[in-house]
């Protein structure tokens, strides 16, 4: 008997989707790949482990499997998947939609509509009045980096002229600590104490170090001379052992070098809940300073366990970004329980004009009036 060409076609795409597994049962086997590869390779897995207890994991476990075999898409699979990593960790553990090596993938083009437009996270500068200045710094992921440094250089008469500064890192979720590196030289004081990180040595984490910045920041050599560093130092050591990232000791003490001449007297940094990873990092280093101030609430809570990388789940259509450091405070001083908390504390704002009125009261303060809202 012979077939028309295209019922053959349709018998062969029906017996395509009969062998490609549902939807249900990859979600399964991604889940099921997850904990062994957590308990291997991330940085905070087998402290969890510890603190939390196995009943609680099996019960997690046992939850999310029920919920991932039922799993309809794609969509509703990330979200179990997402929810389980949620029970080790609230932060710097995630699964992601898209195989690994699409992650360098440009995101194709949107229609340039004012109303879908997403808040600048470019750093800025607004003199506030003679004697403050406003520093809004929404991000410092690598791409403001030379924005930041940029800025600062720029505007060096006019910072230099204003002894009070607001330095706004409300709503930054991190990035790099290169990014803001320069701004130190404006408000430490004359030594600063720095924690170091190590990094879990495994085959996975130097294969992931290794492939990083062609994934997430091609051509950046900044990134590719710390990934050959983290991959040195890994190389040192046995698999499953730490290594500090760099060199020298966890903990260093150094004098600031190149500080500015005419630094500000005040400095009031306002932060808040999504202030995380490297704008914690920030906030670490800005307080050691005699003239600065933490004004706000509780960071996030997203420090203790960094450096993510990604692994491909057996799908092939979703990765695990997971953490391959972790800070040399641990366990005596852990961010990640509380967040870091504020010098002075401000409740939050009810609304936009609430958060921009954070401003002004804190100005004010600055210029020796008070932090009381206008309406007590």
């Amino acid at each position: 008997m012979k077939l028309h060409f295209w019922a053959l076609a349709a018998l062969t795409l029906a017996n395509t989707h009969a062998l490609a597994a549902a939807p249900g049962e990859t979600c399964v086997r991604d889940l099921r790949a997850i904990t062994p590869f957590l308990l291997e390779n991330d940085t905070g897995a087998r402290a969890h482990l510890a603190q939390k207890g196995q009943a609680y994991f099996d019960l997690a476990l046992a939850t999310a499997s029920t919920a991932a075999a039922s799993a309809a898409d794609d969509k509703a699979c990330n979200a179990i998947l997402g929810n389980y990593l949620g029970m080790w960790r609230k932060s710097h553990l995630y699964v992601k939609p898209g195989s690994v090596q699409e992650i360098a993938k440009p995101a194709p083009a949107r229609p340039n509509v004012a109303s879908q437009a997403a808040p600048s996270k470019e750093p800025a500068l607004q003199i506030l009045s003679d004697a403050t200045v406003l520093l809004s710094l929404p991000s410092f992921h690598d791409p403001y980096r030379a924005a930041v440094a940029a800025l600062l250089d720029t505007h060096r008469a006019v910072l230099a002229a204003r002894p009070n500064w607001i330095i706004d890192v409300r709503r930054n979720a991190g990035g790099s600590d290169s990014t803001y590196a320069p701004l130190l030289q404006w408000i430490s004081s004359d030594e600063m104490v720095s924690v170091g990180a190590e990094w879990l040595s495994t085959p996975a984490n130097i294969a992931s170090q290794e492939k990083i910045c062609a994934l997430v920041a091609p051509g950046d050599q900044d990134c590719i001379d710390f990934a050959t560093q983290a991959v040195k130092q890994m190389r040192t050591v046995k698999p499953g052992d730490y290594v500090p990232q760099e060199n020298d000791e966890l903990i260093s003490y150094a004098r600031v070098s190149a500080q500015e001449p005419r630094r500000p007297a005040r400095v009031a940094v306002l932060m808040d809940s999504e202030c995380a990873s490297s704008c914690e990092e920030f906030l670490l280093a800005a307080r050691q300073s005699f003239h600065v101030k933490l004004i706000g609430r509780n960071s996030e809570g997203a420090l203790d366990y960094s450096n993510l990388r990604l692994h491909a789940l057996p799908s092939g259509v979703r990765e695990l970004q997971y953490a391959t450091s972790r800070s040399a405070r641990l366990p005596h001083l852990q961010v990640d329980l509380g967040g870091i908390m504020p010098d002075i504390y401000l409740p939050p704002p009810k609304d936009e004009a609430g958060r921009a009125q954070e401003i002004v009261r804190v100005q004010r303060w600055l210029e020796g009036g008070t932090l009381r809202p206008n309406n007590i």
